[in-house]
């Protein structure tokens, strides 16, 4: 037999090992088989991470007591061996004296493949047995894994929830937040785009596992018994996910509320592993502490539902207006993080964040309605569909935009109001970080909502300033059906580059015009050409496809101080600036007097909402141009009308939270006061 030749690589120090209960768990690896991540060695860290959570993070640990603490209506049972998997009912085997109620649950992608699922037809054989030949690579790792780290039951949604019942899968999808909540840890199969992916992963563990090296300690009689200092090591060499990219399972959006409501994880990442738990994350990189995925955004949600104090309410803040309004562009941010999401059934759209908002339900006494706040549905409001890439996912092209599966922007079956964010298909944005800086200008005087978890109705009744118009809409790519009913007015795929729009041999961005009419268009044949359209300062962003001449009901939600400094791109605040307006655009429903649907969200900037051009000119960088690079004057141009006539000037100082002065409007304008009702 050849002489074995021992492996070499190149390493980091990471400084001295101190850490006892650490150091023998490293001892312990070195002896283990490592050559995947399911591995003997790789179960034995995360067991490290998982047992000194359990017994010293005070943060992860539940108040209520153990024999009170929820339990979902159904777990696998994974037993010893694969002769005793199946499936429990835990109203009949997790009660009276049993004293194991702790379960584990999986956070995993589906995928393409047809993984086995519990029916009508095979429940009763399912809790006798489950065939482990039947269990797709991913659930045998589960199972390897739940059982390596001494639990008997794991919790798996194909399998614990009954797939062809849709009352039994309105029922568990009600207690999603407390099956992920109450699990003594959930297991991530992170890099798996599929169920035949698997969690486990081969690789090189002298290249991925941390290792130490015994150093005689200096001027010591070793004799006397003392230890050899013990130095941490980590190899160069390992295989990295790209910066700032998720692996697949990130990707998903029922994912979120998994990655969210979980107190710990432990992550297969392709070829490491992971850990992450409200007091700490590590990975074999950093074991004892590295890089959490849960920043921003998402740690204020984490937070928001593991703590015990109102999430919109914090008393340390000294401004607690603005600290609700930034808990609450956690939850806008949320929401975009979600919509940029893969979603294999779009009718998910609504009860995929259902988990996360019953949390938080909880722990505060405002009202959640359809993906929205109550006390701050006015910003709420403020969502879109843009033009251009504003939010960037961090996995690449998580949702996808050629899915056969949505056809559409709005559901074939309606799951939400029309004003909200879940009424559509496609991802949205907020106006972000502008939202934390808007002021309320109308006045919500009700919001009702009734429904299931996965589909709602509902109303809001505002009163506000409202004015009427048309617009020759240019859609964003993510409204497909655009392309076949007004190809020419459909914008591409944005990659989030600066693009223009040329109409009437003027170049402009959508994201800074939008062309508009007061009056119906007359040419009904050739609407481009319609002498009515002018090109209104701000941006449009329609819900759904539109004809031209359907006549648009704005209502003025927020506004705020908007200029620049001369000679520079920095925008400011001053409360002379000019006017910029947020408003979301509708349509009657023709059902009820005074009763409308959204169908679009506009901006209007330079106080073009109110008839004026203010300080237009001042604003560099959103000129229209001809194509020769021909630069217009505004107020002269006649895409823009004529001059306001009557009064040239207009208070740009308002109060916030109350509707503006009516007699600041210029008479085109044509505003006027009332309530609409929307649904």
């Amino acid at each position: 037999m050849a002489p074995r030749i021992p492996k070499r690589t190149l390493a980091v120090c990471a400084g001295l090992l101190t850490d006892g209960d650490f150091s023998a768990t490293l001892e312990q690896t070195m002896s283990l088989d490592n050559s995947h991540t399911g591995s003997p060695a790789a179960l034995e860290l995360a067991s490290f991470w998982l047992q000194r959570c359990l017994a010293t993070h005070e943060n992860c640990r539940g108040t209520e007591p153990a024999e009170k603490r929820f339990v979902p209506t159904r777990v696998v049972y994974v037993g010893n061996n694969d002769n005793e998997i199946r499936l429990v009912e835990t109203s009949k085997e997790l009660q009276g004296d049993n004293p194991d109620r702790r379960f584990v649950a999986l956070s995993h992608c589906w995928g393409p493949v047809q993984i086995i699922r519990t029916l009508q037809n095979n429940y009763e054989e399912h809790l006798k047995h489950i065939d482990p030949s039947l269990l797709s690579k991913t659930f045998k790792e589960a199972v390897h894994t739940t059982r390596t780290l001494g639990y008997r039951y794991l919790w798996i949604d194909s399998l614990c929830i009954i797939q062809d019942s849709k009352e039994d899968w309105l029922e568990q999808a009600a207690t999603m937040c407390d099956v992920y909540r109450y699990a003594t840890f959930t297991i991530a199969a992170a890099h798996a785009p599929g169920g035949d992916i698997g969690c486990f992963e081969k690789r090189d563990g002298i290249v991925q596992f941390p290792f130490f090296v015994e150093i005689p300690t200096a001027g010591v009689n070793q004799s006397d018994g003392t230890k050899n200092a013990r130095i941490q090591f980590s190899s160069y060499g390992r295989v990295e996910a790209p910066l700032g990219r998720e692996p697949p399972l990130y990707g998903r959006s029922w994912v979120l509320q998994e990655q969210l409501l979980s107190p710990r994880m432990l992550i297969f990442d392709g070829p490491q592993i992971r850990w992450e738990c409200l007091s700490m994350h590590g990975s074999e990189r950093s074991p004892l502490g590295g890089m959490s995925r849960h920043i921003g955004h998402q740690k204020l949600i984490r937070s928001g539902v593991m703590d015990d104090e109102d999430f919109f309410n914090k008393p340390d803040q000294d401004d607690p207006d603005f600290s609700q309004r930034y808990q609450h562009y956690a939850w806008c941010y949320t929401i975009m993080d979600y919509t940029h999401r893969g979603m294999t059934q779009p009718s998910d759209r609504l009860v995929a964040l259902h988990g996360i908002a019953q949390a938080l339900v909880r722990k505060t006494r405002y009202q959640y309605v359809a993906g929205l706040w109550e006390h701050q549905l006015w910003a709420g409001l403020l969502w879109s569909i843009p033009h251009t890439k504003q939010y960037t996912a961090t996995t690449e092209d998580a949702f996808d935009f050629e899915n056969r599966n949505n056809p559409g922007v709005r559901h074939k079956n309606e799951v939400a109001p029309s004003w909200s964010w879940a009424s559509v298909t496609v991802p949205v944005v907020y106006p972000a970080p502008t939202i934390l800086y808007v002021h309320r200008i109308c006045e919500i005087q009700d919001v009702s909502v009734t429904g299931t978890p996965d589909s709602q109705t509902g109303s809001v009744r505002i009163r506000g300033h409202v004015r009427t118009g048309y617009v020759n809409s240019i859609y964003p790519y993510a409204i497909r059906e655009a392309e076949k009913a007004y190809p020419s007015m459909a914008f591409g795929k944005h990659t989030g580059e600066t693009r223009l729009f040329t109409f009437r041999d003027r170049s402009f961005s959508p994201t800074n015009y939008f062309i508009f009419s007061p009056t119906r268009p007359k040419d009904s044949k050739n609407i481009l050409q319609s002498s009515e359209w002018r090109l209104a300062r701000g941006l449009w962003r329609p819900d759904q496809v539109l004809d031209p001449q359907t006549e648009i009901t704005f209502i003025a939600i927020a506004q705020q101080n908007s200029g620049t400094e001369e000679g520079k791109l920095v925008t400011t605040h001053k409360e002379d600036d000019p006017l910029t307006v947020y408003t979301i655009g509708l349509v009657p429903t023709g059902r009820v007097e005074g009763e409308y649907k959204r169908v679009g969200y506009a901006e209007w900037d330079s106080c073009s909402w109110y008839g004026y051009l203010c300080g237009a000119k001042s604003r560099p960088g959103r000129d229209i141009q001809k194509v020769e690079g021909w630069r217009s004057k505004l107020s002269r141009d006649p895409l823009y009308g004529s001059k306001p006539t009557g009064k040239e000037t207009h208070d740009h100082r308002f109060e916030s939270d109350t509707l503006p002065n009516i007699e600041n409007y210029q008479k085109s304008a044509e505003a006027r006061e009332t309530v609409v009702t929307i649904v």
